[in-house]
């Protein structure tokens, strides 16, 4: 409407100027009024280009969510808490409570057992069970361990937890072949490879772990990892699985044994071996012992580490024998203490930190460790995770431990937002499972919260 008037106005005044200058005539100079008019003429025009100028909208900072676990991590069941989470994408720390100081794993350390065997006997290392009869008494052989606790005694066609071990009974049938009808009046176990006579077992092991089946002496001759029932992945244990593999190895050589004595002894270097077996690679011992977190091969591939390494198989050697082994990793490994190969001595030393390092080795391929990857337990799937995490089912990969005075959890998180996460937990005192589910709880806020986590 301004507009409207402003032009109306303008044209009234232009023809006021036409009518003045028809009585008046043109004008020889412009005079003080006719500049007033002209400039109120030309205003007009001004106005009437001039446009709004539009200001460019301020950007939007996208919100920052951060997800807290605190409540979890406060936990009256929560105990002494060592942590670290990062993401396996960018590297950064998410979360870490104590990471950098060493304490004791559980059966964590199986990862350390695994990734020093890859290393050193690499994953197609089978171990060779072997007998010999002795040269002057042919009636006299000698059943020499090798360190394959996998051999069974189960028959044809028969399977122990082993899947496909090698048999007590391929030995007899090679044996008698040779002998024909010479009866056998000799039975010599030699398990003089590592440990003692009988095995050993840590003084500072649970007892129970005899009676309630989860661990045998550590011998390098013994059959079914000592178990009472061969199919059973906890059976009941002995205190002399050497002795026990003797009397299985008698049963399955039949009548040609039956007046055989059973004796401890060392083979001698000139006698002659008339029979063999191979155990299966040790990639399947590995897959095996991090899924159901089976401490008899544990043990088994700790020894066979110290000694491809150069050292003499014993408890004592491991510490040395491990850094060794994992020398070409380049991992840290300062303050690592490994008393055994199981996780079972609550003496063993290793932070969280260290397994956090190597658990980035395992999930970005490095040498054989998809091996590990790919016997580590699964939640909701057959194995030791198989009853947790129901609201996680498939999405997170992690070697369990317990021991009487610690739970832990170590390995990946698939999260809901996309995210990896790499974890290791340890939830540290004289533990029951109500400590364990808060330390399972903790875990699914990791998981819940993904790459929005944050250290509070």
């Amino acid at each position: 409407m301004k507009q409207a008037l402003i032009g109306i106005g303008s044209g009234l005044v232009a023809g006021s100027l036409a009518l003045g200058l028809m009585f008046l005539g043109p004008l020889s100079q412009p005079n003080e009024e006719s500049e007033r008019i002209a400039s109120q003429t030309n205003a007009p025009e001004a106005t009437v280009s001039a446009m709004p100028v539009e200001s460019e909208p301020e950007p939007t900072v996208p919100e920052i969510i951060q997800c807290s676990v605190s409540e979890l991590e406060d936990a009256a069941e929560i105990l002494l808490l060592q942590a670290q989470v990062i993401d396996a994408s960018t590297g950064e720390v998410l979360f870490d409570r104590g990471s950098g100081s060493a304490a004791r794993p559980a059966s964590v350390m199986k990862l350390f057992t695994a990734a020093a065997a890859l290393e050193t006997l690499g994953p197609d290392y089978q171990v060779t069970t072997r007998v010999y009869q002795d040269i002057s008494e042919p009636g006299k052989i000698y059943l020499v361990g090798a360190g394959d606790p996998t051999l069974s005694r189960t028959g044809i066609n028969q399977n122990s937890v082993y899947k496909k071990a090698p048999k007590l009974v391929d030995l007899a049938a090679q044996i008698l072949k040779v002998l024909g009808q010479e009866p056998i009046t000799e039975i010599v176990l030699d398990a003089s490879l590592y440990g003692g006579a009988k095995g050993e077992y840590q003084s500072v092991w649970d007892s129970r772990g005899i009676t309630n089946g989860y661990m045998s002496p550590v011998s390098a001759l013994q059959v079914d990892g000592d178990r009472a029932n061969p199919a059973a992945k906890e059976s009941q244990r002995s205190m002399d699985p050497v002795i026990r593999a003797g009397t299985w190895f008698q049963e399955a050589l039949g009548v040609a044994a039956t007046d055989a004595v059973i004796t401890k002894g060392l083979a001698p270097a000139d006698s002659i071996q008339i029979a063999a077996v191979k155990s299966r690679p040790i990639s399947e011992w590995i897959d095996y012992m991090l899924i159901v977190s089976d401490n008899t091969l544990a043990e088994a591939l700790a020894r066979l580490v110290s000694l491809d390494v150069g050292l003499d198989g014993t408890f004592d050697s491991l510490t040395e024998s491990y850094k060794r082994a994992l020398r070409g990793t380049e991992l840290n490994l300062q303050g690592l203490i490994i008393e055994d190969g199981s996780g079972l001595s609550k003496y063993n030393q290793a932070s969280p930190e260290q397994v956090n390092n190597l658990l980035k080795l395992i999930d970005a391929g490095y040498g054989d460790f998809e091996i590990i990857l790919d016997g580590m337990p699964v939640s909701g799937t057959p194995g030791s995770l198989s009853y947790r995490f129901e609201d996680a089912v498939g999405s997170i990969t992690a070697k369990t431990g317990w021991i009487r005075t610690g739970y832990t959890l170590a390995g990946f998180l698939d999260t809901p937002d996309k995210s990896r996460l790499i974890f290791t937990v340890y939830n540290l005192g004289d533990v029951t499972a109500s400590n364990r589910e808060a330390m399972d709880d903790l875990v699914m806020g990791f998981y819940d919260c993904g790459s929005t986590l944050v250290n509070r």
